[in-house]
């Protein structure tokens, strides 16, 4: 695909799948769009003990069940793309809504996503995260099992 235009819309295709499949905890369709050592980063930490950095789309998987455990999914939803120079690199606002079981306290947060794709897969993903709805729904001292 050469074509920059085709590129971009190629990708922003994959991205909503992607995260849709994420979103509804489908984390076998999910892994078909990301490379399996994708580099993930978080510049504001969603956790107090989260990593700044993850390498591995396995890690972030078992990390991501352990933070979905308590609802049914995020049902993440793509809001908006920006388009960058580079058509393999792609800017995602996305948001969250769920509510969690134990609490029945609502989960809802919003995200920017800088990713740049080889082919098919994201091999880079850089998340902004506001942690107050975290903090909010799931308590100060909320600890994924994951990064334990």
């Amino acid at each position: 695909m050469t074509d920059p235009a085709q590129r971009r819309a190629h990708l922003k295709d994959l991205f909503t799948r992607l995260i849709t499949a994420y979103g509804n905890k489908d984390f076998a369709a999910f892994a078909l769009y990301v490379h399996p050592d994708c580099e993930f980063d978080w510049p504001y930490l969603p956790l107090k003990e989260f990593p700044e950095r993850m390498v591995g789309r396995e890690a972030f998987i078992a990390t991501s069940r352990a933070g979905m455990a308590d609802c049914d999914g995020y049902h993440h939803a793509v809001d908006r793309f920006y388009d960058m120079a580079d058509p393999d690199m792609l800017i995602a606002e996305y948001h969250t809504d769920t509510v969690l079981r134990s609490s029945d306290r609502r989960y809802a947060n919003r995200y920017l996503g800088i990713l740049r794709f080889e082919g098919e897969r994201v091999v880079y993903w850089r998340e902004y995260v506001n942690p107050l709805p975290i903090i909010e729904a799931f308590g100060l001292d909320f600890q994924n099992d994951a990064l334990t």
